[in-house]
């Protein structure tokens, strides 16, 4: 059972998220405050809430559990993360920041019309509720095992801590309690560390050598096996697309990235975040390598049992609180940034859109009860969805939102970089997309990482030609110009527009800070080569 200590370190750990939220959110005024803290965000916050964002409790306890049993090959899948940073640096970032947007969804109907808009709204939806759900399920779990109480007591407990803050205080809210939850989650990943290397009796290199003897160490796959998740070419391909989607065209990471002071801002945190989230990514796997060793390969139920049983049969009393609060702050760092820009998504891109009578902004009363609908949902979701999965949820969640990935990036790409993309065509692709996607992946047995390079490449290429076929219903050329990558370049140089903070704001303008993602993108590949010798 768990110690007082330890629930106590737990209780003062949510009264502190409480805290921060009713200060920072204290003094929020007009509806950008609440939803892109007044666009005045420092730089290494943002960078800090990206990361956790990222990190979930699913990584924190699924991650380690996948690396139990598969090694750090499970680390391909997040290989791509600073290529598609590196695209967002140098070519959509700079567009999203010049429209000045609160919603990416709202640039969808300025370069395309409300179809696509509509569209790439509901598969945020749908992407989101699953990702939410599954980032609650984890400290539900772990909960539910120290307490005895049921999934349908301690998830609520769970959701409703997270929703109260993040009304409380907004996007500002979400950030700054994503810093402490940042620190909180670092420090339970290293108590595990030193106490797992320290019950084993081993040091960590003899730990990592007995792992490379069992081939756990092996990442580099080169098959072109479209039924394997973890191969080169998944990630490099599936993988690809499904981060740029993520980074670049995510209401969840833009709304973040939008509310730094500058693009010099936004280019600073992409870059410490890019760094941030493989590095401890990779520590994650890590650990599960030192559980592999501890447990001597033990077979476990289910994956997302292995991180759970170490926690509450071994850790001493107060680091398993550590390690608790470690699972809740990865939990709540996502649950919190997702509900935050769901209430956005909604209240920008429907609710002002088809219901408000009047332009003035949304109250902030209709808003709590917005998030409040939609913790019931996500609730709802975790219950029904994940309460018997035996799977990584890691791997679960990844499956049921490749359908989507694809097609929303397809979507993007198509109202970026061409002008003869339209409304009604691109609708047309990106539900064509979906369907073959989903018919492909399952009809082939395709592994869900390849889904979102299928789906794009369906829609991209089905969206095109129905654009062709629906050319009357374009908007006219010089309308939609300016919101194409190579459109807003020309006019921006010719408006001598090129430069802020001494750093360059041109779309397709590779800078210090695109390269030095793109070098650590290459050095990774460096890295696990060394790692199989």
């Amino acid at each position: 059972m768990i110690s007082t200590v330890d629930i106590l370190i737990i209780i003062i750990y949510l009264i502190a998220m409480l805290g921060i939220g009713y200060f920072v959110g204290k003094n929020n005024r007009t509806q950008e405050d609440f939803f892109l803290a007044g666009r005045s965000m420092p730089w290494i916050p943002i960078a800090l809430s990206v990361s956790a964002t990222m990190i979930s409790a699913n990584s924190f306890i699924g991650g380690p559990g996948w690396a139990y049993n598969e090694g750090i090959a499970p680390f391909m899948v997040n290989i791509t993360v600073p290529l598609a940073v590196f695209f967002a640096l140098s070519v959509t970032t700079p567009v999203i920041y010049r429209v000045r947007v609160t919603s990416v969804y709202e640039y969808m109907e300025y370069r395309l019309g409300h179809i696509s808009r509509n569209l790439t709204v509901a598969q945020f939806f749908i992407n989101s509720l699953i990702q939410v759900s599954s980032m609650v399920f984890i400290p539900s779990l772990i909960l539910q095992k120290l307490t005895g109480m049921p999934l349908k007591v301690v998830v609520p407990i769970v959701v409703i801590i997270s929703i109260s803050y993040t009304i409380m205080g907004g996007i500002k809210a979400v950030i700054w309690t994503d810093v402490v939850q940042m620190i909180v989650l670092w420090g339970s990943l290293f108590a595990v560390i030193f106490l797992g290397l320290k019950h084993i009796n081993m040091g960590f290199f003899e730990t990592i050598g007995m792992a490379r003897e069992a081939g756990k160490l092996k990442a580099l796959d080169f098959q072109f096996d479209i039924s394997k998740t973890n191969t080169f070419w998944a990630s490099l391909i599936g993988g690809t697309i499904m981060w740029i989607r993520y980074f670049c065209f995510d209401q969840v990471q833009v709304q973040r990235v939008l509310t730094a002071k500058s693009l010099k801002g936004i280019k600073s945190s992409f870059l410490t975040s890019a760094f941030l989230m493989n590095i401890m990514y990779f520590i994650m796997l890590t650990v599960g390598l030192i559980l592999w060793v501890y447990f001597g390969g033990r077979k476990f139920q289910t994956s997302n049992e292995i991180m759970i049983t170490y926690m509450l049969e071994k850790l001493p009393i107060g680091v398993l609180g550590l390690a608790i609060s470690g699972a809740l702050a990865a939990a709540m760092s996502s649950v919190d940034s997702l509900l935050n820009s769901l209430t956005t998504v909604f209240i920008k891109d429907i609710y002002e859109k088809y219901f408000k009578k009047d332009k003035g902004e949304t109250t902030l009363k209709l808003t709590m009860s917005i998030a409040a609908v939609f913790g019931v949902i996500i609730i709802l979701f975790v219950i029904v969805g994940f309460g018997g999965t035996v799977k990584s949820v890691l791997d679960v969640v990844g499956k049921y939102i490749s359908y989507f990935s694809g097609p929303a990036c397809g979507s993007f790409l198509l109202a970026m970089f061409t002008l003869k993309a339209n409304d009604k065509g691109v609708a047309v692709g990106f539900i064509l997309g979906t369907i073959g996607c989903f018919l492909i992946a399952n009809v082939y047995k395709v592994s869900w990482l390849w889904n979102p390079a299928i789906g794009c490449a369906l829609t991209c290429i089905l969206g095109y030609i129905a654009s062709m076929l629906f050319k009357n219903s374009c908007k006219p050329i010089n309308d939609i110009k300016e919101y194409t990558v190579n459109g807003m370049r020309e006019k921006m140089i010719k408006e001598g527009t090129i430069e802020e903070d001494g750093i360059s704001i041109l779309p397709f303008k590779i800078d210090k800070y695109a390269i030095i993602t793109l070098v650590f993108f290459f050095l990774q590949y460096i890295f696990l080569a060394l790692l199989q010798f």
